[in-house]
């Protein structure tokens, strides 16, 4: 076996006899026992935790409106409505990422433009139903250079960022969101083009040559609620729009995906390590997520121009990996674009999900027979408006797919825990 391929499965190997059992029965392997104290905390609402427990097989429900908990100060004149709404989808800034301890959904990212480019920082409890804001943004990265950018930037160990410490040059997180526990932090691969960057930096005197040149990654650490920049060793993955970063327990990181390449990315050690598997291009924008029993990651893209929906599959059991390997194509499969759609993993019915915003239309895909299937849940079919900007991601504490609109939470799960454990 080559030097590279031992490198890239040593990860694995450290931490995979311990979360084979785990993996098996639909547990997370990402999720140890106790931890930090969750702040603020949060009382379940019986009528939720009512309406989840009655879920059956292929069965939705919808909740009421999320209370939400925020102090936006002078960011809430004018620029949003995120007191009545939440954070809301941002154009190519939708991803969620699950929180196993404290058992809530983080979501960060930047709108395009309009009406705002923050830096704030969320998270969602299913139980409570409750937004709370981790992080008042600092900054509005949008308009022309002011006193206010002057007063607000600072470049510290080559780092755009606010004198707060959130970053200052906030980009879409496209489906380059996830969760390391073991660090306790989001990871964002923040990486944006020059919009304003030039202007920014004349307004504090500094140059682009005074820029970090490594990978843009951000941590956001819940428990102190507060951002801090990720400097790595070389060598590392280019820096590129539209790529994807997801946790995987077996190798003990973050797999970082864009195109033709794939990075394994240790935070405990601030190190990336490439794959030796053969480069098999994905297309950018592509959704991406990670089937723990079968140590698997599952990804899915179309339609692009003229190319029809597809999906890959990327073994991580393979002692050489063999890279991204086509399992499906055609017309009739759902739409992938990780601006358009979500995809996620249940562990318990060992499918992916996936829900398309447009259509509000929920499908299967299921790994062993590479096969998607569109669902006709049993219950209130998903009530958001044509222009409504949902956000959703995958509860494990709760075993439910939540879609989150402006004013109700449509929630669906696909296969009771109960009755998978008596099969």
């Amino acid at each position: 076996m080559r030097q590279s391929t031992r490198t890239w499965m040593a990860a694995a190997l450290v931490v995979m006899s311990a979360s084979a059992a785990l993996v098996q029965d639909g547990r997370s392997a990402e999720a140890p026992k106790g931890g930090p104290k969750v702040e603020p905390a949060l009382a379940p609402s019986p009528a939720v935790l009512a309406k989840l427990e009655q879920l059956g097989d292929n069965n939705s429900c919808e909740l009421g409106d999320p209370r939400i908990i925020e102090d936006l100060g002078d960011f809430a004149k004018g620029w949003h409505n995120m007191k009545k709404t939440g954070p809301c989808g941002r154009d190519f800034t939708i991803k969620m990422a699950w929180m196993p301890v404290r058992k809530r959904a983080f979501f960060c990212g930047a709108n395009h433009g309009s009406p705002h480019r923050f830096n704030d920082a969320w998270e969602y409890d299913l139980a409570a139903n409750t937004w709370v804001l981790l992080y008042v943004p600092d900054y509005n990265d949008r308009g022309k250079i002011t006193d206010y950018d002057r007063k607000t930037l600072v470049l510290k160990d080559g780092w755009l960022r606010t004198k707060k410490g959130g970053p200052a040059h906030p980009a879409h997180t496209w489906w380059g969101l996830t969760y390391d526990p073991k660090i306790k932090a989001a990871l964002w691969y923040c990486t944006w083009p020059g919009y304003r960057l030039q202007a920014k930096l004349d307004a504090i005197g500094k140059t682009k040559a005074d820029l970090y040149k490594g990978p843009p990654l951000w941590a956001f650490y819940p428990y102190e609620k507060k951002w801090e920049p990720m400097p790595t060793a070389k060598p590392w993955p280019r820096s590129c729009f539209g790529a994807s970063l997801e946790y995987v327990p077996m190798l003990g990181g973050s797999l970082w995906q864009h195109r033709g390449g794939t990075w394994l990315l240790n935070a405990e050690k601030s190190v990336w390590t490439a794959s030796p598997a053969p480069k098999f291009p994905l297309p950018i924008e592509t959704l991406i997520c990670h089937d723990p029993g079968r140590k698997l990651m599952i990804a899915h893209r179309g339609p692009v121009k003229s190319a029809l929906p597809r999906t890959w599959h990327y073994s991580l059991a393979d002692p050489k990996p063999r890279g991204w390997v086509q399992t499906a194509e055609g017309e009739g499969l759902p739409n992938g674009h990780d601006a358009r759609s979500f995809m996620y993993f249940d562990p318990v019915g060992q499918v992916a999900l996936l829900y398309e915003r447009a259509t509000k239309a929920i499908w299967s895909y299921e790994p062993d027979a590479t096969k998607w299937t569109k669902l006709a849940p049993k219950g209130p079919a998903p009530r958001f408006g044509a222009r409504e900007r949902t956000l959703a991601y995958f509860d494990t504490a709760r075993n439910v797919f939540v879609v989150i609109g402006y004013d109700k939470v449509w929630c669906y799960r696909f296969k009771t825990a109960k009755k998978r454990a008596s099969e």
